[in-house]
């Protein structure tokens, strides 16, 4: 019985390289289950020299517990974890923390918008000359794997820790 769970442990961990969200030998990235709502992975957004960045770890079929770090001028920036669900379209992120901040975001194939204003309360979550509004997340990964190559401003994993995130 044991030998059965190794081999099938093993074989679940396998995967093909055609698989969506796999980056292909030309660094080009497919969006990864956009029809079934895998929100698993790594999205990455650039301002300059600043990479921001948004780690999913699935919870459910539409829900996951999400990390992200915006980066904003003078090495301002936001950062926050907590929960996500999704609705067709549209990306619910809820922060845990001691301010109450929902992000009503957009989610198409692999690219992920944040309103152009912030809502109430997310302030809380950002220096003085950072924040959420307009941040664009593009997906570079849909493992695992992937979201916990993301860090926080400590260097910290920001998604793959347990806990929140």
């Amino acid at each position: 019985m044991k030998k059965l769970l190794i081999a099938f442990a093993f074989l679940a961990g396998c995967g093909s390289q055609d698989e969506p969200g796999r980056n292909d030998s030309a660094g080009k990235v497919e969006p990864a289950s956009a029809e079934s709502g895998a929100l698993t992975g790594l999205y990455e957004g650039r301002k300059g020299e600043a990479v921001d960045q948004l780690c999913m770890v699935g919870t459910g079929p539409d829900s996951a517990s999400f990390g992200l770090v915006v980066w904003g001028s003078n090495l301002h920036s936001c950062s926050g974890e907590g929960g996500a669900t999704r609705q067709g379209d549209r990306l619910t992120l809820a922060m845990a923390g001691d301010s109450s901040c929902r992000i009503e975001a957009r989610i198409a194939g692999g690219t992920i918008t944040l309103p152009a204003t912030s809502a109430e309360g997310c302030s809380y979550y950002c220096g003085a000359r950072a924040s959420l509004a307009n941040a664009t997340f593009t997906r570079k990964g849909s493992t695992v794997e992937d979201a916990a190559k993301a860090r926080d401003l400590a260097g910290d994993r920001l998604c793959g820790k347990s806990g929140p995130g």
